[in-house]
């Protein structure tokens, strides 16, 4: 399950990956003397952060992986000292001038989204269903209205909402863009996807693989109504089991 989870990462890396949101904010530079070091893009990190170093912009961590210390960097984040997050991949830079801070890192990995450990607590707390899960603190993308080309064989959120009793129980394909994930709850990932077919309504999808916030896929799965998995996850409409098609 590791070596699928893995290659599953790997493929969105390569192919729905956002853009690196550092090569264009000036408060964020890299000088002449600073290298980029490939790293493994596909691995998933747990790191406690230690250090808070906050800009306008973007947010700086020391963090603590097993018995190694380093530095990240990540937008604004709300993080706290003390709490575990999770990452996949991370783009090492050494010598990286931060501007805003005055400071040169020996070592700096430049890090997409974290995500937080206790999702699950901070979801069971609100009690929340499908309506109002979106309360629940995560890695959310700043997209308003998702451009979606729908892919050959998808259906569109707005039809599964509107007519979900003819689609109980059957495999279908949606388009839509990740706006939202849950890493790692209950052994799943909860992945939250719009189409912008339905206002803002976001079709949660329980699945092993990992996709990048603000990526655009296409996932198939199994449409369930009024789920309750316990400890206040319960939707009228969920779709299970998914798995990417692009």
């Amino acid at each position: 399950m590791k070596l699928f989870n893995l290659i599953s990462v790997l493929i969105v890396l390569l192919f729905f990956g956002c853009k690196d949101p550092y090569k264009t904010t000036p408060s964020v530079v890299v000088n002449a003397d600073s290298k980029t070091v490939n790293t493994n893009s596909n691995q998933l990190h747990a790191v406690i952060v230690k250090e808070i170093l906050p800009t306008a912009n973007y947010t700086y961590l020391q963090v603590l992986e097993g018995e190694k210390n380093f530095w990240i960097a990540v937008n604004n984040s709300d993080a706290k000292v003390g709490e575990t997050y999770f990452y996949v991949g991370g783009l090492l830079k050494e010598n990286f001038e931060s501007k805003a801070l005055n400071r040169i890192f020996d070592e700096l990995y430049l890090v997409g989204n974290l995500v937080s450990s206790n999702h699950g607590n901070q979801l069971n707390s609100n009690n929340v269903n499908h309506e109002n899960d979106s309360k629940s603190k995560s890695i959310v993308s700043n997209s308003i209205k998702p451009n979606i080309v729908t892919q050959k064989g998808s259906i569109k959120i707005s039809e599964i909402v509107s007519n979900s009793k003819k689609y109980e129980g059957k495999t279908i394909q949606i388009d839509g863009e990740c706006t939202k994930i849950n890493v790692g709850i209950m052994g799943k990932n909860w992945i939250h996807l719009k189409d912008g077919s339905k206002d803002d309504y976001d079709l949660v999808i329980t699945s092993d693989e990992l996709v990048s916030v603000g990526s655009v896929v296409t996932i198939k799965g199994d449409v369930v109504l009024n789920k309750d998995f316990g400890s206040g996850y319960k939707y009228d409409l969920i779709i299970e089991n998914g798995v990417l098609v692009k």
